[in-house]
């Protein structure tokens, strides 16, 4: 019986690796986008983003930012190419993020 053990705590460990790993890339990716508005605003102030949602089979990411009180917008993020659109004016936004349900 206790040979069982062995195989069930491997298969959590893994599940456990690949999940956090998973959780990890997202706080990865979610940090350069907001570093990436920041840049192109030029602010000094880090971006804050919000209402994510995956599109493009998980390759692109549309959302909210808001830079202070005053300065909020829209923007998609393809990462797969790291093209970043803002407004939704933007031809990439309108292609990817219009009609996306909260």
């Amino acid at each position: 019986m206790h040979n069982l053990w062995i195989p069930v705590v491997a298969i959590l460990t893994v599940a456990g690796l690949i999940f956090g790993s998973q959780a990890y890339s997202d706080v990865q990716r979610d940090a350069h986008i907001a570093a990436i508005i920041s840049e192109r605003l030029d602010s000094q102030a880090t971006a804050e983003i919000s209402h994510l949602k995956r599109v493009n089979k998980g390759y692109g990411v549309c959302g909210d930012y808001a830079l202070s009180r005053t300065e909020s917008g829209h923007f998609y993020y393809n990462s797969a190419t790291k093209h970043l659109a803002l407004g939704t004016d933007a031809s990439l936004y309108h292609d990817n993020c219009e009609g996306v349900s909260d």
